[in-house]
């Protein structure tokens, strides 16, 4: 079946394509949609099968649920799965049901990055596109920590982990490690938005050139010849590395 969304001012939009019959047998053109309104009885010259209107399920992000332009899905954002209208709970409610791409939930984070070496540094998350959070949301980084957020008006303040709470950073893998910082909803346990976070490590890096020429804000501390986010004496950047 070639599924197509008809709209009296606009042309057919072809939005998906669904396998009826495995061996091949034409479809004839009676079909007929069940009393709930949520399949279709289709017939070859074999059998009746019954077919969903839609298939929201199978996709994963409010990006591909809203690109589909499938015309029954929508996004349902605190429970962060594809579906009907009439299947989100308390979609009549703003910002709950997503219907258009540009309404898909949007975080940043400042800062985005942080040394390994630094703990519990309070962090700024803005969130757009959101419902009414209230009931508490809490940052989840990855599968290592999760810690609750604090609202205050706009903004959702959560503390980053300590080092030995995450993955170490090793110098066969580079300086950095970027993790999914998650929002979770206390209301229904769902992780419903995130950013990516970075953490970095400065002490990977063994000489003072690589130290200094990172994307990171490193040092060179001379006299203990090692790079670090923090160096309490003689801190060098690119020109005195000639001079070493």
């Amino acid at each position: 079946i070639l599924v197509n969304s008809i709209n009296a001012s606009r042309p057919a939009v072809l939005y998906e394509k669904v396998t009826v019959s495995e061996g091949g047998s034409p479809l004839l053109r009676d079909m007929l949609f069940s009393p709930d309104q949520q399949y279709i009885y289709t017939l070859t010259d074999r059998q009746v099968v019954r077919v969903p209107v839609e298939s929201c399920e199978q996709y994963t992000t409010c990006g591909e649920c809203l690109g589909s332009r499938d015309p029954h899905c929508g996004w349902c954002v605190l429970h962060n799965v594809c579906s009907r209208k009439d299947h989100c709970e308390r979609a009549g409610e703003p910002q709950r049901f997503a219907s258009d791409q540009r309404q898909c939930v949007e975080l940043t984070v400042q800062p985005r990055n942080i040394s390994v070496t630094m703990s519990e540094v309070q962090l700024v998350l803005q969130a757009r596109n959101v419902p009414d959070l209230s009931a508490g949301v809490n940052c989840s980084f990855e599968d290592y920590v999760e810690t609750e957020g604090q609202i205050q008006g706009g903004h959702i303040f959560c503390l980053s982990p300590s080092a030995r709470d995450i993955a170490p950073i090793t110098r066969n893998k580079g300086d950095k490690r970027v993790v999914k910082l998650y929002l979770k909803s206390k209301e229904t346990g769902k992780k419903f938005a995130s950013v990516d976070f970075v953490f970095y490590n400065c002490s990977v890096h063994q000489s003072c050139l690589s130290c200094v020429n990172g994307s990171f804000p490193c040092h060179w501390c001379k006299y203990r010849h090692m790079c670090t986010q923090n160096c309490q004496r003689l801190l060098f950047s690119g020109g005195p590395c000639q001079q070493l």
